[in-house]
């Protein structure tokens, strides 16, 4: 009887959910998706075994079979295995399934904190993002899903921003961002100039009307190198107004129909081809049906998933949209996320307030290890939860498992 080894390559994935079975080649990013028999789930259990090395012994009597003839070669048709001519003298291929190992998990900084030496753990803040004040163009919900001014009075005291600026630096920390309008802000210029002398990355979000009504005045300012402005548009204004500004500026624009689309598509065909414009949806209670044809995925949005091994790994240890991040409201409360309870205030160390989440937060490391995402073959595949479902109060935005 003949003997093959049959090996599945070290860059693909192999899910088993219910009766359904996934490959995911991360190299050409293809996938087979099959129906787990009896016969193919026994082989798929054994390919899973870690001393398997990712290799079953199959025989010419499995392969003239043919549901699994057709499996294998399925599979090699994405190149993510291969069969090899199995004689006395070949040893089982060596291929290692791509397993996530976490090395920073909760016990380890638990430990290192309870020996003093928890230092480590500061590295994981990448941004932090402080609501200055708030604009009469704000609102009360939609931060809650996008950065996005508030529409209050009160001011974040500007001692206390750069003090934890401070005492947040580390290697990994790149961005900074301020929110609101910076030109009610007491003594704003200070405040920049205090923000770019740490050399990281700060960008100012503004709404669109507020930076409109200062433009005189951000003429007449040199602005210091890592400083730039998000440009917040939530409604038709006259571009031409932007055509001579000469500082580095981006725009993003809020979109809660398809008609928005449109009319900024147009709006937005006279500024330079160099100036970054995003589209974001904005969940607004009424625009349900908008965010079920645009934004939930579907089969065709999961089948040209265009992920790597590592960004799989990611998904399945952090939240992509939320880890290394906090924001600072203007009352001084801090938080991980803005739809989950703070970590504490801007008088708190950064240190405690990272280590806080890593150990007892629910942001940084939220991933779809719940229901219905646990119970979906295509889990690992999906961005991370985000703030929409929040805001729509479901669990996922999906057509495929709900």
């Amino acid at each position: 009887m003949e003997k093959y080894w049959f090996t599945l390559h070290a860059n693909t994935f192999l899910w088993l959910k219910d009766n359904l079975g996934l490959a995911y080649n991360t190299t050409n990013k293809q996938q087979f998706l099959f129906s787990l028999t009896d016969r193919i789930e026994k082989i798929c259990h054994q390919l899973l075994i870690t001393e398997n090395l990712y290799t079953v012994e199959l025989t010419d009597e499995d392969l003239n079979d043919k549901e699994i003839k057709q499996w294998v070669q399925s599979l090699v048709s994405i190149q993510a295995g291969h069969l090899t001519y199995n004689v006395a003298f070949e040893k089982r291929p060596v291929s290692l399934k791509p397993i996530l190992k976490v090395q920073d998990k909760k016990e380890y900084y638990e430990l290192q904190h309870s020996k003093g030496q928890g230092g480590e753990v500061l590295q994981n803040l990448h941004e932090l993002t402080f609501y200055i004040n708030g604009s009469e163009h704000g609102n009360t919900e939609y931060f809650k899903q996008h950065i996005y001014p508030l529409k209050n009075c009160q001011v974040l005291d500007s001692s206390k921003i750069q003090s934890f600026i401070s005492n947040s630096r580390n290697s990994f920390l790149s961005n900074i961002n301020i929110v609101g309008n910076l030109f009610l802000y007491p003594d704003f210029e200070r405040l920049i100039n205090h923000i770019s002398n740490f050399s990281i990355q700060c960008t100012i979000y503004i709404m669109i009307q507020d930076f409109l009504d200062n433009i005189q005045k951000i003429s007449e300012i040199i602005w210091p190198n890592h400083v730039q402005f998000n440009l917040l548009v939530d409604s038709v204004f006259d571009v031409s107004l932007l055509q001579d500004i000469s500082l580095s500026f981006s725009v993003t624009a809020f979109l809660f129909s398809e008609n928005d689309y449109l009319q900024y598509s147009t709006m937005f065909e006279t500024l330079q081809s160099s100036q970054t414009i995003r589209f974001i949806p904005l969940y607004n209670k009424e625009n349900l049906r908008f965010f079920e044809s645009n934004v939930f995925m579907d089969k065709d949005d999961l089948d040209n998933i265009d992920l790597s091994k590592n960004e799989i790994f990611i998904q399945q240890a952090l939240n992509s949209g939320n880890f290394g991040k906090l924001t600072i409201m203007p009352d001084g409360y801090v938080y991980a996320n803005v739809n989950t309870p703070p970590l504490g205030t801007i008088d708190n160390s950064p240190y405690s307030l990272v280590y806080k989440e890593f150990t007892e937060g629910k942001s940084w490391l939220k991933v779809r290890d719940q229901s219905p995402c646990a119970d979906c073959i295509y889990q690992w595949l999906c961005p991370s939860p985000s703030n929409y479902e929040i805001a729509i109060g479901k669990p996922n935005l999906c057509h495929v498992k709900s």
